[in-house]
């Protein structure tokens, strides 16, 4: 295994979890204050699915040709299998991604691709991973209000139905994400809305121990 990339998990601040948990917040966060290299998993979607071939990374081609009509009207069950299979298969191009990193100063890896079994093959500081997932009622919260959800629902036939579909997926992803990171020992926050971002980027750094890493700044 590439020994860059064993240096870099074993190094790395890691924020995974279910969209809309306040992942990317306190990641920038984190950066801003210390300086950190940032690496957004989203960010690199699109030029993960162009690189995308039928053989190696059929779910991510397929999806790649799909309206968001098609997408939303299959099943709750199908919408989740495929997003975790959608990611594993994107993984790949994460590592590659992540293996021209230099590795000058630490590292935060955001985003719902990083998966609990996926980075679990490094030799990870398992007190510098959280996965955060998010309650349904937060979640729906939240994302009503971001303003892109509206125009992916208005190219919808039932945009009610989109969005249930859309919200119980994610909900059904997350449920899966906290068991397998329980499994691997890894440490789970359910975020509620009872702790507001700031206090919830405290408590992140506190368990980062990354006041430590400040006194040698």
């Amino acid at each position: 295994m590439n020994s860059n990339l064993q240096q870099l998990f074993s190094q790395a601040y890691i924020l995974g979890g279910s969209p809309c948990s306040g992942k990317s917040t306190i990641a920038e966060m984190l950066a801003a204050k210390y300086g950190f290299q940032y690496y957004q998993a989203d960010d690199y979607d699109s030029d993960h699915v162009r690189r995308a071939t039928p053989d190696l990374q059929p779910t991510m081609v397929r999806y790649s040709k799909l309206n968001w009509d098609e997408i939303w009207s299959q099943s709750i069950e199908q919408l989740s299998r495929d997003e975790i299979t959608y990611y594993h298969e994107r993984f790949p191009f994460i590592l590659d991604d992540l293996s021209q990193l230099k590795l000058e100063a630490p590292v935060i890896l955001e985003g719902a691709a990083f998966l609990p079994e996926l980075i679990a093959q490094f030799h990870l500081n398992r007190e510098n991973v959280i996965f955060m997932i998010p309650t349904l009622e937060f979640q729906l919260h939240h994302y009503a209000q971001r303003p892109w959800t509206q125009s992916i629902l208005d190219e919808y036939q039932n945009p009610k139905q989109a969005f249930d579909n859309w919200m119980k997926r994610d909900a059904l992803f997350g449920r899966e994400v906290r068991r397998t990171a329980t499994e691997c020992g890894l440490q789970v926050i359910r975020v509620d809305g009872s702790v507001s971002i700031e206090r919830q980027f405290l408590s992140i750094e506190a368990q980062f121990r990354l006041g430590e890493f400040q006194g040698h700044l």
